[in-house]
């Protein structure tokens, strides 16, 4: 199955935020970003699942749009994932990084990916929950399963709009990349990342 991980659309955040379940607007209309991002994706498919934040999901279904409304298909259904979440930051979630207390931050820093933020995750958290949305649509997957056995046909063509985080996470289970090296890759705004399952 190919499936399309789609990065939301940027948000009004200041630079230099740590955020992952505030929801900040939108930067630019929505449309500006489903233009773009639409031609990077397959002219065909079978589902699509977002995460339930605003960011994800107005993107979601501007490209729903774009797909349905414009060109006559038949409609599917959106449907939400709250595995698909970005990182819970939790009492960091909304403040610029520079107001964080630097004992707080170094030590998180020198261990992101085990270290939990105060009343938040660690990226291993995030690992795991997007760990069990992959095993429930990878081949044979419960979720997989019973997509084809209702819609009486394989699944192909899976496109996931999303986070930065659960993206590179999906990067590290599918294409074997250390945890600790994640965030070295870009996940652009708007950007399109294609992997297989």
């Amino acid at each position: 199955m190919d499936l399309y991980l789609v990065r939301h659309p940027e948000t009004i955040a200041p630079k230099g935020t740590c955020y992952g379940r505030t929801d900040f607007p939108l930067k630019y209309p929505v449309e500006d970003t489903a233009d773009v991002t639409f031609s990077y994706l397959p002219p065909n498919f079978n589902h699509f699942i977002t995460s339930p934040a605003p960011r994800a999901l107005k993107l979601a279904n501007a490209l729903y749009n774009k797909y349905y409304l414009e060109q006559n298909r038949s409609v599917i259904e959106i449907h939400t994932d709250e595995r698909l979440l970005e990182m819970n930051f939790g009492d960091w979630d909304g403040k610029l990084w520079e107001e964080i207390p630097r004992k707080e931050t170094v030590p998180w820093m020198k261990d992101f990916v085990n270290a939990r933020t105060p009343n938040g995750e660690a990226f291993t958290d995030l690992i795991h929950r997007v760990d069990l949305f992959l095993d429930d649509w990878k081949e044979n997957g419960i979720l997989r399963q019973r997509w084809e056995e209702t819609n009486k046909q394989k699944l192909n063509v899976l496109i996931v709009v999303c986070h930065s985080g659960p993206i590179r996470a999906m990067f590290c289970r599918l294409q074997g990349i250390p945890h600790e090296e994640a965030f070295k890759s870009p996940v652009e705004f708007g950007s399109v990342h294609k992997l297989e399952i």
